[in-house]
């Protein structure tokens, strides 16, 4: 007879098989035991929640300190902090872009004309993200432009009707320039842009910005680490710092969303400017303790190169989105 190991006894199986490391559990269990479980399971990570989000909107800066030290098991996990409050602030964003139309855009235009159009992008987008849209006189394409090929739109409008290879090539050559593939790819997908709807283009956009602020973060605190190098800090904890200071700009612009729907949002948006960049300083301070002056001259330098490559970033993800169509 094969004998039992000391510490299990012959009347009691193992805790957790040997095989899969599931825990063995009573499977006959009452209603009451369920229940208790599932509000002890409930309260534990409602407790979480709320130690997480008192120090990530009141304690700039603790969020991290105390993830570094090793405490973090009382507090959401960074990343799934991040993607929960990623989440919510796309689909409020998606939700908040009212309808423009769904018909191509080369047929609005023809309607109505480009400014009518610009208005009515700009009177269905939020405040908060609403853009610069080209005047009704411009002839300029952002793709085009770029590449010294300035048509007008009554010439677009023309090209997107039939916008076969020869016909793409021919209009390059009006413009004294040689049809390069960079050129017929611009000009292609221009007119592609034309036939498709504002909505089809917006919201292509909406759905790549997600996975662009993913992006960034890594890069944020690639910049962070650069800063402060001289402390040579491993670049995950810049990483840590970079993700809880995202997570807090989305509840800010969450809030902003929320208050939109009231129609009292105004109050809150000059918060959105400066609130970021005083969370940022006192979060600096709390984790790496440098002077103020020192701490704001790398906030300043900090925010102008991230804004830039936010920018950037913005700007390339549009385009992006047209060239996909």
């Amino acid at each position: 007879m094969r004998q039992l190991p000391l510490h299990v006894s012959p009347d009691r199986p193992n805790e957790y098989c040997p095989r899969c490391g599931q825990q063995n559990h009573e499977l006959n269990l009452s209603a009451g035991h369920v229940l208790e479980e599932t509000l002890e399971g409930l309260f534990h990570f409602d407790g979480k929640v709320f130690r997480t989000a008192k120090l990530l909107l009141f304690k700039p800066g603790e969020l991290t300190k105390r993830f570094l030290e090793g405490k973090r098991m009382p507090y959401v996990p960074p990343i799934r902090l991040y993607v929960f409050l990623s989440f919510v602030f796309f689909f409020l964003l998606s939700l908040s872009m009212g309808p423009v139309s769904k018909e191509p855009t080369r047929k609005l235009l023809e309607k109505k004309g480009v400014q009518e159009v610009a208005d009515s992008v700009r009177a269905n987008a939020p405040e908060s993200t609403r853009f610069q849209v080209y005047e009704a006189d411009s002839s300029d394409s952002p793709l085009t432009s770029a590449l010294n090929l300035n048509f007008s739109q009554a010439e677009l409008l023309y090209i997107s009707k039939d916008p076969s290879p020869a016909r793409i090539d021919s209009a390059i050559r009006s413009r004294g320039a040689e049809p390069t593939t960079m050129r017929r790819l611009a000009l292609r997908q221009t007119v592609r842009s034309l036939n498709a709807s504002p909505d089809e283009i917006t919201n292509k956009w909406i759905r790549m910005l997600p996975t662009v602020m993913f992006v960034l973060m890594p890069l944020f605190a690639l910049l962070l680490k650069w800063l402060y190098r001289r402390q040579h800090q491993y670049y995950l904890a810049h990483l840590i710092f970079s993700i809880h200071f995202h997570s807090f700009v989305f509840v800010l612009f969450i809030v902003n969303l929320l208050l939109g729907y009231l129609h009292i949002s105004d109050w809150f948006e000059p918060v959105l400017f400066f609130l970021p960049a005083v969370y940022f300083y006192l979060a600096l301070r709390n984790n790496f303790g440098q002077p103020p002056l020192k701490t704001l001259a790398k906030v300043l330098l900090m925010m102008v190169a991230y804004g830039l490559v936010l920018g950037i970033s913005m700007i390339a993800s549009a385009l992006i989105s047209v060239f996909t169509l």
